[in-house]
């Protein structure tokens, strides 16, 4: 079911993650090319914007979590922002479909 897709990966610099679906596929590339761009390049795949997707990358580096979801409903948008700023998430970010690409 739901957790059928999750996985567990090491990039080298930053650690250990577990992820699924499309952010799995590209931090899974991030591994393997860690030298040449690392997670910021899997995130820029997904289509963050590259100054943020280095600002993650250095959050991670200091022990924080990158919790992404996908959706193509806004109320469930809404819904996950209001979860994690009730958890007291520091940095809630969207991009929508239109400009990340297909994975």
């Amino acid at each position: 079911g739901l957790l059928a897709g999750i996985g567990a990966l090491a990039i080298p610099g930053v650690g250990p993650f577990i992820a699924a679906g499309p952010i799995m596929a590209a931090l899974s590339g991030a591994a393997v090319g860690a030298a040449t761009g690392g997670v910021v390049g899997g995130l820029i795949g997904l289509g963050i914007p590259e100054i943020e997707a280095k600002r993650y990358e250095e959050k991670l580096k200091k022990g924080n979590y990158l919790i992404a979801m996908h959706t193509n409903k806004s109320e469930d948008v809404d819904r996950a922002k209001h979860i994690f700023k009730t958890a007291g998430a520091e940095d809630i970010s969207t991009v929508s479909e239109a400009s990340a690409p297909k994975v």
